[in-house]
C-alpha cells in the first residue's frame, strides 16, 4: 500500500514531483483521457504536483495539447514556476468560502467549465466531499467529475482497502449520493478507478 509516490517527467528526466496516488494512477488517467478528450480540466488541489504533471504529458502524447489545465492550491509551491512553464495554469486561490457550504468565487470556475466540449474536473484539495457536491452544478451532458480518496461503503474500505490497497477515506457515496440523483451523474469507468480510489461520474 502506498500513500506516497513520485512522477517523472518524460521529457526531462531530472524533474520529479510527488504525487500522493496508488502508482497504477498514471495508466488510469491515460485511458479516460484517450476515451473523452477534455477541451478543459479544472483541478482542485495541486499539491506535489505529480498528478497534474502526469495528466498534462499524457494529454500532449495523446495529440491533446490544447486541452487547457487549471489546478486551483490555496498557496505558492516552489515547484510551481516549473510547472507554469509546461503549459499548466496553477492558480493559488481558495474559491470555496471558508464554511465549503458555498462556491465563493464561480466566476473563476463555471464559464470555464461551460465552454463547449468536455470538462474533467478532478477535487482533490481539503474538503472533497463540498468540492464534489458544489462544483457539479455546473456539469454539460457528457462531462466528468472525479473525487480522490473514495471507497463507495466504509464497510468495504475497512475490510478490503484499509492496510491493503489505501488507508484514506475522504469520500464515499453516501456523501454524493443526492447530488448524483439531482445532476444526473451516472458511474464512468467505476472498475479502473475503484482500484485507484478515485470515484468518476459522467453526467447524462
Amino acid at each position: 500500500m502506498k500513500g506516497h509516490t513520485s512522477y517523472t517527467s518524460k521529457l526531462t528526466p531530472n524533474f520529479s514531483l510527488t504525487m500522493q496516488q496508488r502508482p497504477e494512477i498514471s495508466d488510469a488517467f491515460e485511458k479516460l483521457l484517450t476515451k473523452i478528450k477534455p477541451k478543459q480540466i479544472i483541478e482542485i488541489g495541486t499539491a506535489g504536483g505529480g498528478t497534474t504533471l502526469s495528466i498534462r504529458e499524457t494529454l500532449d502524447e495523446i495529440g491533446l495539447s490544447d486541452t487547457t489545465i487549471k489546478s486551483f492550491e490555496v498557496k505558492e509551491h516552489k515547484w510551481f514556476s516549473e510547472m507554469r512553464k509546461r503549459n499548466i495554469e496553477i492558480i493559488i486561490e481558495n474559491i470555496f468560502s471558508k464554511s465549503y457550504k458555498e462556491i465563493e468565487k464561480p466566476e473563476m470556475v463555471e464559464s470555464f467549465i461551460k465552454r463547449e466540449g468536455t470538462t474533467l474536473i478532478l477535487c482533490d484539495g481539503g474538503s472533497k466531499i463540498n468540492e464534489f457536491n458544489l462544483l457539479s452544478k455546473y456539469l454539460k451532458s457528457g462531462d466528468i467529475i472525479m473525487a480522490h480518496d473514495y471507497v463507495d461503503t466504509k464497510e468495504n474500505f475497512l475490510k478490503n482497502y484499509k492496510n491493503k490497497i489505501w488507508n484514506w477515506r475522504e469520500i464515499g457515496d453516501e456523501h454524493i449520493k443526492n447530488t448524483c440523483e439531482k445532476y444526473n451523474l451516472k458511474s464512468y469507468m467505476k472498475e479502473t478507478f475503484d482500484k485507484v480510489v478515485w470515484v468518476c461520474k459522467i453526467k447524462e
